[in-house]
C-alpha cells in the first residue's frame, strides 16, 4: 500500500476516533525523565556495556522503579532474566585464508585483505573446500530472484556479494540482504562455509577500511540450554569478508571476472553464479568466556478476563557501548537511556491513571542491542509467558529528544493495523504521523522490535519526527548534526540537549498508543499480503 494512501485511511480514521471523546491523556511528568536519564547516563555506569558491573547497576536500578511502581515480576520472583552469552575473542589466534589453485597457494592476510569475527561457535574451526559463486546469495523465487539456480552448493564454499539487487525493495530486500539471512540459505543449500565480497556500492557507503577497524572486536552470542549460541549454524564455517583487490583473485580463470561482474550490476543485471576454479582452506580460532547479562522485564495485568492473558511488550535497549577507544565513557544519554526513561514513564502513567488495561503490559529493558538484537532475539525466543501471547511490539530506541516536535515517525507503520493506532495517538496527543524520511535504511530491521516481528509479532518503532512545533528550528538539520556529533559516541551525554518537553509529548504519544492497543476488543493484526506477516506469522 502506497503510504499516501494508508495516510488518508489513518487520518480518517483518527477523525473518527476523535469523535468518541476518549478520555485525556496523563501529562508525564519531565522531572522523572530528567532523573532516570541523568542515573543512567552518569560516569559511574561506565557506558553500561553487555555484562559490565556498570550494566548490572543499570539493571538493578530499573528493577527498583519497577517495584517501586507496584509492577509485578514477569514469569517468577525477580524483574530479571538473566541471559547467558558466550564472549569469543581472538586471542592471538586470528583467522587464515589460503585459496588453492593450480598453479599454487595464495595467502590472504587477515586485517589487510579480508576481516572475520572470532567464531562463538568453537574455539577452533577449519574447513577446506572448492568455491562457488552464487550471485548476492538470495534465494527468493518469490520475488524472481534464485542465485543457487542450477549450482551445485553441497558440500562447498558459497561466495556471495554484499547487498541485494536494486530490484528488490528497501525492507524486503535487507531482509534478503543481511548476513543472518544470507547464512541460513547457504547452509540450507548445504554449505559448509561462506565467503562474503565487498562491492562498490558497499565501499561507498562502508568502507572495508571501516570494517578493518573492527577486527580485534569480540563476538557475541546468547547460548541455549544445549549451550549452543543461538544464532550459530552447526555444519558452517564462521565467514569471512574480503576487500575487492582480494576478492578479484578468487575469479581468476575463472568463465567471468569479478569486474565483469560488478559491469554487470551496474547495468542492472542480476549476476549469474557459477563454479570458481579454486579451494579455499579456512581456519579460526578464539577464546571464548560466559557471560551473564540480564533482561529487566515487569507486567502490569490487565483487567479484561479475556483479554488479560494477552501482552502489549514495551521494549527498549538499556546496555550501550561502555567506551571508545580512545578510553572515553560513551554514556549513551538519548542512546539509549532517554528511551528506557520514557518506558519508566509511561509505566507509571498507566499505574496512576486509576484504570487498569484490558490487555496487560509488559515492559521490558533488554539487553546486547549495541552486539546485535541479542538480548531482544532472546527474550522474544524465550518469553516469559505462553507462545502467541505477545500481541503487539512498542519499541523505545533513541527517540530523539531534541526538541519539542509537531510530527512522529513510525517505522513499521505500513505492515499492520498498529499505523492506524499511531495516526489516531498522534491525533490525540496533537501530533501527526509523517513517513518515513531515510527509507534507505531500513530501520525497520534494525532495532529490538525487528526481534519480536521475526516471532510473528506486528510491531512499531517510534521517534520524534523532523518539523519542530518552533518554526525557526529546522528539525531535519538538527537530527542530522545529533548523528554527526553525538551519536554513538561520548558526546553523547545527559545535558542541556535533552528536551524534555519532547520527553513529555513522547511519553504521552506512546501511553496513547498503548492504552488503545490494550483496550480495543481486537488485537493487532499484519495487513493482508504484507511480507513480514506471511513470512514469519503465516495464517496469523
Amino acid at each position: 500500500m502506497r503510504f499516501s494512501t494508508l495516510l488518508g485511511a489513518l487520518v480518517a480514521g483518527a477523525v473518527v476516533a476523535c469523535a468518541s471523546h476518549p478520555p485525556p491523556l496523563p501529562q508525564a511528568n519531565a522531572d522523572h525523565i530528567r532523573h532516570h536519564v541523568e542515573y543512567l547516563a552518569a560516569d559511574e555506569l561506565a557506558g553500561r556495556e553487555t555484562g559490565t558491573p556498570g550494566y548490572r547497576r543499570a539493571a538493578e536500578y530499573v528493577a527498583g522503579q519497577f517495584s517501586a511502581l507496584g509492577l509485578q515480576p514477569a514469569g517468577g520472583g525477580s524483574f530479571l532474566q538473566e541471559v547467558p552469552f558466550r564472549r569469543a575473542s581472538w586471542e592471538g589466534r586470528e583467522p587464515t585464508l589460503v585459496l588453492q589453485g593450480r598453479d599454487g597457494d595464495i595467502t590472504f592476510h587477515f586485517g589487510e585483505d579480508f576481516v572475520a569475527s572470532p567464531p562463538t561457535i568453537a574455539e577452533e574451526t577449519a574447513t577446506t573446500a572448492g568455491l562457488v559463486f552464487v550471485g548476492f546469495g538470495i534465494d527468493a523465487p518469490e520475488h524472481g530472484i534464485d542465485d543457487y539456480a542450477g549450482l551445485d552448493v553441497d558440500g562447498k564454499i558459497a561466495v556471495f556479494l554484499s547487498g541485494r539487487p536494486t530490484s528488490l525493495s528497501s525492507e524486503v530486500g535487507a531482509h534478503f540482504a543481511s548476513s543472518r539471512t544470507k547464512r541460513e540459505t547457504a547452509a540450507r543449500h548445504g554449505a559448509v562455509g561462506y565467503i562474503t565480497l565487498n562491492t562498490p556500492r558497499r565501499e561507498q557507503r562502508w568502507p572495508f577500511a571501516r570494517a578493518v577497524k573492527q577486527r580485534n572486536d569480540a563476538s557475541f552470542d546468547w547460548l541455549g540450554a544445549d549451550d549452543q549460541p543461538g544464532n550459530a549454524i552447526p555444519g558452517l564455517h564462521p565467514g569471512v569478508y574480503l576487500d575487492m583487490p582480494a576478492a578479484r583473485q578468487l575469479f581468476m580463470g575463472a568463465e567471468r571476472s569479478l569486474d565483469t561482474v560488478f559491469t554487470e550490476i551496474a547495468n542492472g543485471l542480476a549476476p549469474r553464479g557459477f563454479a570458481l576454479p579454486y579451494r579455499a582452506s579456512l581456519s579460526s580460532g578464539a577464546r571464548h568466556e560466559q557471560v551473564v547479562s540480564p533482561n529487566v522485564v515487569a507486567v502490569l495485568p490487565g483487567s479484561d478476563p479475556e483479554l488479560k492473558d494477552e501482552y502489549v511488550v514495551f521494549s527498549a535497549h538499556l546496555d550501550h557501548l561502555g567506551e571508545d577507544p580512545e578510553g572515553r565513557i560513551v554514556n549513551g544519554a538519548q542512546d539509549n537511556a532517554a528511551g528506557i526513561a520514557i518506558m519508566l514513564e509511561t509505566a507509571r502513567l498507566f499505574v496512576e491513571s486509576g484504570r487498569a488495561p484490558r490487555r496487560s503490559l509488559m515492559f521490558v529493558a533488554v539487553t546486547a542491542e549495541e552486539k546485535g538484537l541479542l538480548g531482544s532475539d532472546y527474550f522474544a525466543r524465550h518469553p516469559p509467558v505462553a507462545p502467541g501471547a505477545m500481541v503487539a511490539n512498542i519499541n523505545l530506541d533513541m527517540p530523539m529528544l531534541l526538541y519539542p516536535f509537531a510530527d512522529i515517525i513510525a517505522f513499521g507503520a505500513e505492515h499492520s493495523s498498529l499505523g492506524g493506532t499511531v495516526a489516531r495517538a498522534a491525533a490525540r496527543a496533537d501530533l501527526k504521523l509523517s513517513p518515513d524520511p531515510m527509507p534507505e535504511q531500513v530501520i525497520f530491521v534494525r532495532s529490538d522490535h525487528y526481534s519480536f516481528v521475526r516471532q510473528g509479532v506486528p510491531a512499531i518503532y517510534l521517534i520524534t519526527g523532523r518539523e519542530a512545533l518552533d518554526p525557526q528550528v529546522d528539525g531535519t538539520a538538527v537530527q542530522n548534526r545529533f548523528f554527526q556529533e553525538r551519536y554513538h559516541q561520548h558526546t553523547d551525554e545527559a545535558d542541556a540537549r535533552v528536551d524534555y518537553v519532547a520527553a513529555q509529548q513522547f511519553a504521552r504519544v506512546n501511553y496513547a498508543i498503548a492504552r488503545e492497543v490494550a483496550d480495543a476488543d481486537r488485537k493487532p493484526r499484519w495487513y493482508e499480503g504484507d511480507f513480514f506477516g506471511e513470512l514469519f506469522a503465516p495464517g496469523g
